[in-house]
């Protein structure tokens, strides 16, 4: 099965566990850096790979991600993306100062703890709501061009086919806004463990 493969209620369940696990990243962001954090409402869709690039930008646009592998009984990869601009918004409002120019080791560190905790708050959001066990890796985090980094991804998931879930929420701190980009991409047969547990196979 893969995304294509999805009744209307299938995903209408994805779409409600994207904007659950959304918010759950946006309250985890709240309290990591003391702040009230408010988030835009989830757009969640199913996308080809070259649909969220142009979205998002162009093929060689830079860009910030953090990848958590997920291993268990639905195993695949959780990816947590910003643009440039957006992520030095994001380390702006966690370490303070202006971020500019190349990222150096201790903003790379801090960005992957804040990817870690906001991509764990999602996959959480799905330990919840099927009961199954999902055990995140130590997270990866890339600094490279936007294509190159989304079919790597593909690539260590075993993932075939051409689309994938992505969910994109706007993270508003004042008048300072962050556009984040999660994706959910699993191994073959995991999306049928899941619907088999949201009761939906």
């Amino acid at each position: 099965m893969n995304y294509k493969d999805l009744t209307e209620l299938q995903l209408d369940a994805l779409r409600e566990i994207g904007n659950i696990g959304a918010g759950n990243a946006a309250t985890a962001l709240s309290q990591m850096i003391q702040k009230r954090i408010d988030m835009s409402v989830p757009q969640v869709d199913i996308l080809t790979i070259e649909d969220i690039v142009s979205k998002i930008g162009s093929e060689e646009e830079m860009v910030i991600a953090v990848v958590l592998r997920v291993l268990g009984d639905a195993p695949g990869n959780v990816m947590f993306l910003l643009t440039m601009e957006s992520g030095y918004r994001l380390l702006e409002l966690l370490i303070g100062g202006k971020v500019e120019g190349e990222l150096n080791e201790y903003q790379l560190s801090a960005f992957q703890e804040i990817g870690n905790i906001l991509t764990g708050a999602y996959l959480n959001s799905l330990v919840k709501l099927t009961g199954l066990t999902m055990i995140s890796s130590v997270p990866a985090v890339s600094n490279d061009m936007l294509y190159p980094l989304m079919t790597t991804a593909f690539i260590e998931s075993g993932q075939y086919d051409e689309y994938i879930l992505s969910i994109d929420a706007k993270f508003l701190e004042g008048d300072k806004h962050i556009d984040g980009h999660f994706f959910y991409i699993p191994r073959p047969g995991s999306l049928e463990k899941l619907m088999e547990r949201l009761g939906l196979m």
